[in-house]
C-alpha cells in the first residue's frame, strides 16, 4: 500500500503579504511589490512542502482571490458576476456570468501560479474548478440546456488542465464542494449526479497526468458509490464532515483515495498517531490502490501559521506511516 501525503486548495496569506497588499491597495505601496512578496512566499511555501516530503507539490494560489478567478477573468466569454458568500466561511467569490458556448481556451490559470517554482518530475499539482461546481455556480446563458453547458465548461477546463500537463504538472485536482454540499442539505437530484457525471467524462482523464475530484464542504457519505464511478483516478473526501464508518463502508480498489482528515477551517491541531491509526483502517478495509492524506480544504480561511502548522502534521503522519 502507497500512503502519502500533501497540501490541497490556498495557503493562508503571510502577514508581510497582506500588509503589501494593503498598502498598494492605499497608494502607500505598488503592485510590483505585492508579485514580489507573493514570489517570495509562494518559493517557501513550495520549499517546505519539499521538506515535508510531501508527495505532491501544490502553487500556494497567493494570487487567486477565488476558486474561478482565472475562468472569469481571462477566459473569453465570461465575465465577472455579483458578489457572494463562498458557502459557510467569511470569504467570498464573484459569480462567473458565461455567455455560451465558449471555445477552448488555454492559458488562463498559469497567469495566477508559479508555475516555474513548481516541479516537472510528476509530482507538481494543479488546482482547476469541477465543471459541475462551475455550472452551478454560474450564470450561464446561451445552451439548449444544463447537460450542453457543463460538457462545453468541461471542454474549456480539459483544454486547460492538457495545457497546464504539458508545461510540467503530473496531476491534476478538479474542486467539487457544490455535490457534497447539495447532498448534505437534502437538494441533490438525479440530475446532479448526472451533470457531475457528463462534465467528469469531458475532462475526468488526461494523458500523461493523474486525476483527482477533491469534495469538500459537505457529508460524502451516500454519494461515495456515484463518485467512485467516475472517469478520475482518484476520489478525495472530507473525512471532518464524512465519517469514518461510512467511508469503511466501500471498496476503493479501482481508485485512488485521499482523504481530508485534517480541518483546515479549525485552528486546533489532530493528533498525528490518531490520524495515521485511521488510515491504517482504511487501507486494510478498504483496499484503495494509493492512500492519500490532506487538509480537507484550502488553508486559507486561518492565515500562513496555521497553514504551517497542518502541513507538519501531514509531514509528521507520513514519517509515522513509513516508520
Amino acid at each position: 500500500m502507497t500512503f502519502g501525503a500533501y497540501l490541497t486548495g490556498s495557503f493562508g496569506q503571510s502577514q508581510n503579504l497582506y500588509k503589501a497588499r494593503n498598502e498598494a491597495k492605499r497608494g502607500r505601496g505598488s503592485q510590483e511589490t505585492v508579485i514580489e512578496q507573493a514570489r517570495e512566499d509562494t518559493k517557501r511555501v513550495i520549499a517546505l512542502q519539499r521538506d515535508a516530503g510531501l508527495d505532491f507539490i501544490v502553487d500556494p494560489m497567493f494570487h487567486f482571490f477565488y476558486l474561478f478567478q482565472p475562468f472569469s477573468e481571462k477566459v473569453d466569454g465570461v465575465r465577472v458576476g455579483p458578489q457572494e458568500n463562498w458557502f459557510n466561511n467569511n470569504v467570498f467569490y464573484w459569480r462567473p456570468q458565461v455567455q455560451g458556448p465558449l471555445n477552448q481556451q488555454t492559458g488562463f490559470t498559469e497567469r495566477y501560479i508559479h508555475l516555474d517554482e513548481l516541479p516537472t518530475d510528476g509530482t507538481g499539482m494543479a488546482i482547476l474548478p469541477s465543471p459541475y461546481t462551475l455550472l452551478m455556480l454560474s450564470d450561464v446563458r446561451g445552451y439548449s440546456d444544463r447537460k450542453e453547458a457543463v460538457a462545453n465548461l468541461a471542454e474549456v477546463i480539459h483544454s486547460e488542465a492538457k495545457h497546464l500537463v504539458s508545461r510540467g504538472v503530473g496531476r491534476i485536482q478538479y474542486d467539487e464542494p457544490v455535490i457534497v454540499v447539495r447532498q448534505s442539505l437534502g437538494s441533490l437530484t438525479e440530475e446532479d449526479l448526472t451533470l457531475l457525471t457528463k462534465g467528469m467524462e469531458v475532462c475526468g482523464r488526461i494523458d500523461g497526468a493523474t486525476t483527482s475530484l477533491h469534495t469538500y464542504f459537505g457529508n460524502a457519505g451516500p454519494i461515495i458509490p456515484a463518485l467512485l464511478s467516475l472517469p478520475v483516478d482518484c476520489i478525495g473526501i472530507d473525512g471532518t464532515e464524512t465519517s469514518l464508518a461510512d467511508i469503511l463502508k466501500h471498496d476503493y480498489s479501482t481508485k485512488e483515495l485521499t482523504l481530508g482528515l485534517l480541518d483546515a477551517r479549525n485552528t486546533s491541531l489532530e493528533n498525528p498517531a490518531e490520524i495515521a491509526n485511521h488510515l491504517r483502517t482504511v487501507a486494510e478495509r478498504t483496499h484503495p490502490r494509493k492512500l492519500w492524506l490532506t487538509t480537507n480544504t484550502g488553508t486559507e480561511y486561518r492565515g500562513f501559521t496555521h497553514g504551517v502548522n497542518k502541513l507538519d502534521l501531514l509531514h509528521q503522519v507520513r514519517q509515522i506511516l513509513h516508520e
